[in-house]
């Protein structure tokens, strides 16, 4: 039975709308347990001379559908990898998006590249095709594509960004497994695709990454770069380009084999419930959730709904405080410290590399450099969504949400001008 929204705020004494607890979330059991022990009892624990590295990235390829899988040590590396197998010399530009974590810029900065903010689409939060075509310059040498939150970029348009400037694009898909794209997935489109397995992920293994290609120089340069620059198949130590040591264990790989077995009922229950999600929503006025596009499948790493601020009269800090009384854990201001990253430090100091401005030169980020990007932090709640959850986790997080809105909307109706 639908509640009714205008029942008193839990914040002034009402019930809760979340009247049931959430259940407990169990991520690891006996079939983790059995792929440690079998490593554990080959005493083998370094890729080079185990299996289930070599496994995992098998398996994970044939997921895909792409040629290659290359395993390594966590996200970050993934993104680092897809970079310095492409081979941009220093100085370089890469646009990305200005809504992203950290772990997506690292890499880029140790290559000595320099990072080149575009802004955000107003609905989605992923980058907006009209804004990279604005960054475009002749030092421009590569553009990431991030999937942001589980939700496909739109591909087209920046592939076609990148054709016209034969330039490669990346697909940073370290939040968007099993993500569609007009039907396509996610982590297919590009020349080379960066995913992570840290422990926020759909699936994960406390730290890992992985990329994708159909190429075999990529996959033959990520195999260096992920490992010192040892040509390890040709029994060959005598490094030829500077590369960091970014190798998986076995250990990583038998958690991240027995989570793999479940990711595709994982992606296809967070669709459900999150679909769900955005059914209610759309009839909730003042709020909005992230806009997918026909054809899309979005697979909820997390869920964002959008706050129209002018019509409840209030701050996304005040909505998220009488919606965590609610008994519905949420964050205003995103996922990225409350900031575009290039408000980061690193970025208005220039700091990547004390005493020293590389690889950034004279460029800097001004405030007002990606005025969407700045203006959603003010206006979108951040949600967990979780696959182990019922409808009626669901049914109940959106009278949450519709109580709290009808409330601030109507006071504001009611505020004298």
């Amino acid at each position: 039975m639908q509640r009714d929204p205008s029942e008193k705020l839990a914040l002034e004494g009402g019930p809760p709308a979340k009247r049931t607890p959430f259940p407990t979330r169990r991520r690891h059991g006996e079939r983790e347990k059995r792929l440690l022990e079998e490593v554990i009892d080959s005493d083998v624990l370094f890729y080079w001379f185990g299996t289930k590295v070599r496994e995992f990235e098998r398996r994970f390829a044939e997921l895909y559908g792409r040629k290659y899988c290359v395993a390594c040590s966590s996200g970050t590396a993934a993104v680092h990898t897809a970079l310095g197998v492409l081979e941009l010399p220093p100085g370089s530009e890469v646009i990305t998006t200005s809504i992203t974590d950290m772990g997506g810029l690292t890499g880029l900065l140790y290559q000595g590249l320099v990072p080149v903010f575009a802004d955000v689409e107003p609905d989605t939060l992923n980058l907006d095709p009209a804004s990279v075509r604005e960054r475009l310059t002749p030092r421009t040498r590569a553009i990431i594509a991030t999937h942001h939150a589980g939700l496909a970029a739109d591909m087209d348009a920046l592939l076609e960004i990148g054709r016209e400037a034969g330039v490669p694009v990346i697909e940073d898909c370290a939040q968007a497994y099993g993500c569609r794209y007009r039907g396509r997935l996610t982590g297919t489109m590009t020349p080379v695709s960066a995913f992570s397995l840290n422990h926020f992920k759909h699936i994960e293994c406390g730290s890992g990454g992985m990329i994708l290609t159909d190429d075999d120089q990529i996959r033959y340069r990520a195999t260096l770069f992920i490992d010192k620059c040892y040509q390890r198949e040709e029994g060959i130590r005598n490094p030829f380009f500077l590369a960091p040591n970014y190798q998986m264990t076995e250990l990583q790989a038998a958690v991240a084999l027995a989570q793999l077995e479940r990711l595709p009922e994982i992606v296809e229950r967070r669709n459900q419930l999150g679909t769900r999600l955005d059914k209610a929503l759309a009839e909730i006025a003042g709020v909005s959730p992230q806009k997918v596009r026909p054809g899309d499948k979005h697979t909820y790493f997390l869920y964002l709904f959008r706050l129209d601020l002018e019509r409840l009269g209030t701050t996304a800090d005040e909505f998220s405080e009488a919606l965590n009384a609610e008994g519905i854990p949420n964050k205003a201001h995103l996922i990225t410290g409350g900031m575009p990253v290039y408000w980061y430090r690193i970025f208005q100091e220039r700091t990547a590399f004390p005493g020293s401005t590389y690889p950034f030169g004279d460029r800097t980020y001004p405030k007002g450099l990606c005025p969407v990007a700045e203006d959603a932090f003010d206006r979108w709640i951040t949600m967990d969504l979780f696959e182990h959850w019922s409808e009626q986790d669901i049914d109940e997080i959106a009278h949450g949400i519709a109580k709290v809105a009808w409330h601030f909307a109507r006071r504001h109706a009611a505020a004298p001008v």
